[in-house]
């Protein structure tokens, strides 16, 4: 009869339903849906987060949407073609805490940001978004331990800011498998024991100081600054911490002999034995392991689930490169001042002095501000980006500017980087952003320059989906590279013994107008980078010539010149912007095997072709000039000056070709670039056209 009862179960385990799908995956929710119930985790979300309201799209809608006052995106929401990929929800004063089971609804969602908040309590199990690749709680009030296995499944996240908190307990071990992290800041929080010994060689920043961390500091992260990483753990000891060594391990106790293993064995009571008895432990035996494979053959079925959902957002090219590359934009940590600036005069500047605690002024057409006005002002965070981090400051009077902190630009003693911002202080042209002033100290510079509210115009290309995005069509795009060429013309003109008189140029580099005029901004920084950071800072170093031979030319601009060009006129993510990371589209392969091939009519986006059949030969003409511009051969692509000639030809074409190719109006006028005349190159079809080398053939523009 006793097995009677061990019987029942195993019929009853067999007798477990498997669980269905339908119970595997709740019902899907609606994007709206799932906000609005991360909305209500939150104690007091409103008024700032007043536009998150039922029935309206938190990606925005299209300019037709603009009368129902739905067409903006909701306040902190980052989206690209409809998809969520990101929340910037920092400086909002929110409380509570956060739903991850709303989260977990996004499958595009790479990047988040609650910094400068008051959520509180434990950590939620944010290892269940396995899709993140940037994570930025910085400076809430976050408490308690965080689970040992929290990382384990996050092999894509690459920055995590978890500082000023309040946690404890051991940092996970699991952060040693996060192999792709770039940035772990764990300062200011209660941590204590030893540090994981992580060995990434992406690993670029870390910091846990002002924690109760002890023992040695493991060799991989000796290379970090011990003030600006390991200060105020009292436990720690080795490199780069100054002092004596840390003291010898303490003696581990001697494994029991086998012969004591055995006596040990042979003196414990023997277990009772009989049939029945073995009968019941088969029994049960078989039962718990029939239940174990329920159990992980369930959790494999979600598991995979999960996978496959972030494995088809990586497929789609365009939406998970973008996400990549607009993670500063969707989060950003909490960017400050300098400490020891506040002890600066403060006092407002002109043109004069240069000591470290001034911010000086290089454009005298500006009334000027000082160190302490910047100090007082309200600030939000913008992003991070190669060359460091921004932000956008309001000071009295309603005045917006933007502030760059750079840490990279140590090539130069103080004077030699005074003479440099003086002489780009002093540039002049509509389509160049002319830096106001900067402040000077040996670890970084700040660099501020006037705020262009639209934003930058890889946001509105890709990022955006409301109404500057609709605004994109045909003439938009053109009058846009019309601006950054003439602008890049001037800085070759103006900058000439550069190496590389822009540098940077790439479409999260230009800034656009309200009337959609683009301006040209971090130029002329090469000769302020440090040689080591310009390849990882600077796009001309992903030119041809320069990924081979780490050099840069004028030609090197002229290259990230056709790359924005193709990437405005296909309307692709272009993969030279990300640095050793898959997705984005090579537009500069595509396009020179479509030209090969002569199907240059189907790379042109369809949304600024319109009604129309097929592209306009304007547009098959500027994305040859992209093609002649992103030549491998320096030698090969044209100069600046005269891309910008060809430039203007097409536009002068386009305005007189009729409505099939746009009407630019009073956006085109004349072939006048900037301190220059354009050539007596022939602009019309009734004359022949102009022809530039490409491959070693002659193609007409």
């Amino acid at each position: 009869m006793a097995a009677v009862p061990l019987l029942l179960i195993h019929l009853i385990l067999f007798l477990l339903p498997f669980p269905s799908l339908s119970q595997l995956h709740p019902p899907p929710m609606s994007d709206a849906d799932a906000l609005l119930l991360l909305k209500r985790s939150f104690n007091n979300p409103d008024p700032a987060l007043s536009s998150w309201i039922a029935g309206s799209n938190p990606c925005g809608g299209t300019a037709s949407d603009a009368d129902t006052g739905n067409s903006k995106p909701w306040v902190g929401v980052l989206c690209y073609g409809g998809i969520v990929t990101g929340l910037r929800l920092g400086n909002l004063g929110l409380a509570g805490t956060i739903d991850v089971a709303a989260l977990s609804h996004f499958r595009g969602l790479r990047s988040i940001s609650f910094v400068n908040n008051s959520l509180s309590g434990p950590l939620p199990d944010i290892g269940r978004l396995d899709g993140l690749k940037s994570i930025y709680l910085s400076n809430n009030r976050f408490s308690g331990e965080l689970p040992d296995s929290l990382f384990s499944p996050m092999d894509h996240l690459k920055k995590l800011w978890l500082d000023g908190n309040g946690f404890s307990g051991e940092i996970p071990s699991s952060l040693s498998n996060a192999s792709s992290l770039m940035e772990i800041h764990l300062e200011k929080n209660s941590f204590s024991g030893v540090i994981p010994n992580i060995t990434f060689p992406s690993l670029r920043s870390f910091n846990v100081s002002n924690n109760k961390l002890q023992g040695p500091i493991p060799s991989s992260l000796a290379r970090f600054s011990a003030s600006g990483a390991f200060e105020a753990n009292s436990g720690l000891c080795g490199p780069p911490l100054a002092g004596p060594p840390c003291p010898p391990p303490a003696p581990q106790p001697v494994p029991a002999t086998a012969a004591e293993t055995t006596e040990a064995t042979t003196s414990s009571p023997a277990e009772p034995s009989g049939n029945v008895k073995a009968g019941h432990v088969v029994l049960l035996a078989v039962g718990l392991l029939l239940l174990f494979l329920l159990l992980v053959i369930g959790f494999a079925v979600v598991k995979n689930h999960r996978r496959e959902r972030f494995d088809a957002m990586g497929d789609h090219n365009d939406t998970g490169s973008v996400a990549e590359a607009m993670e500063a934009a969707a989060a950003a940590p909490p960017v400050q001042l300098p400490a020891s600036a506040s002890s600066g005069n403060g006092k407002r500047v002109g043109s004069g002095g240069s000591s470290g605690a001034e911010l000086v002024m290089v454009n005298s057409e500006r009334e000027p501000f000082g160190l302490q006005d910047l100090m007082k002002a309200t600030a939000e965070v913008l992003g991070n980006g190669g060359l460091g981090s921004a932000y956008k400051a309001v000071m009295a009077g309603g005045f917006a500017v933007a502030v760059k902190r750079m840490r990279e630009l140590t090539r130069l003693n103080r004077d030699g980087f005074d003479a440099e911002m003086r002489r780009l202080g002093r540039l002049r042209h509509p389509n160049v952003l002319t830096p106001l002033a900067y402040h000077f100290r040996k670890e970084e510079k700040l660099i501020v320059s006037d705020y262009v509210p639209k934003g930058s115009l890889l946001y509105v290309l890709h990022g955006d989906r409301g109404a500057d995005h609709a605004a994109l069509y045909w003439p938009t795009r053109l009058k846009i590279v019309r601006g950054i060429a003439r602008g890049m013309a001037y800085l070759h003109a103006e900058l000439s013994s550069v190496e590389a008189p822009h540098g940077n140029l790439k479409t999260s580099s230009v800034f656009l107008s309200p009337t959609f005029d683009p301006l040209l901004a971090d130029f002329g920084l090469v000769p302020l980078v440090n040689p080591a950071a310009a390849p990882a800072a600077l796009f001309a170093f992903t030119s041809p010539e320069a990924l081979q031979y780490r050099h840069v030319s004028p030609k090197s601009d002229v290259y990230c010149f056709g790359v924005v060009v193709l990437e405005l006129l296909t309307g692709k993510f272009p993969s030279q912007y990300l640095h050793n990371a898959k997705g984005g589209t090579d537009v500069v392969q595509w396009t020179a095997s479509a030209i090969a091939d002569r199907r240059e009519a189907e790379l042109v986006d369809p949304a600024i072709i319109g009604k129309a059949a097929r592209p306009t030969p304007e547009m098959l003409r500027l994305l040859r000039v992209g093609a002649a511009c992103t030549q491998a051969i320096p030698e090969e692509r044209p100069e600046m000056k005269e891309a910008a000639e060809l430039v203007e030809e097409i536009c002068t074409a386009a305005a007189f070709a009729g409505p099939g190719s746009g009407d630019l109006g009073a956006a085109v006028d004349g072939s006048r670039v900037a301190g220059w005349e354009s050539s007596s190159r022939p602009g019309s079809f009734d004359e022949a056209p102009t022809t530039v080398q490409l491959n070693g053939d002659l193609l007409s523009l």
